[in-house]
């Protein structure tokens, strides 16, 4: 009797191991993505307008993990249909990213959307 209970109780722990791992295995594979099911914004001004890029100053750090006042790259190429409205040198621009980035990212953002905005951070028509 005590050797049935023991394979009982060491099939369920298995079976219960195996579940933590597949279920740890899912979210896993999320985070190790880029947390790509998460989107984040900030609203900043633009401190330098190009044709492929323009650096920004984070004002609003949105729900993002940048600091007010951060300077980040952002690219133009954005997947929004509408695409990226020109921008010149103290406009405001709201981003739109698939996953929040620290506070020092490397290299230029990629955004989904970007829209121009007023001080209050009000999306207005280009």
């Amino acid at each position: 009797m005590k050797k049935r209970a023991f394979i009982i109780t060491a099939c369920v722990l298995i079976i219960l191991a195996v579940g933590a791992i597949l279920l740890k295995g899912g979210d896993g594979g999320l985070q190790q993505g880029g947390d790509w099911n998460r989107q984040s914004f900030f609203t900043a001004k633009v401190i330098e307008a190009h044709e492929e890029y323009l650096i920004l100053e984070v004002f609003d750090t949105g729900n993002s993990n940048f600091s007010e006042g951060a300077k980040v790259e952002v690219s133009t190429d954005v997947e929004a249909a509408a695409g990226c409205p020109e921008f010149v040198a103290d406009e405001c621009a709201k981003v739109l990213m698939a996953s929040n980035k620290g506070d020092n990212p490397p290299g230029r953002l990629e955004a989904l959307s970007i829209y121009k905005t007023d001080e209050t951070g009000k999306v207005i028509a280009d």
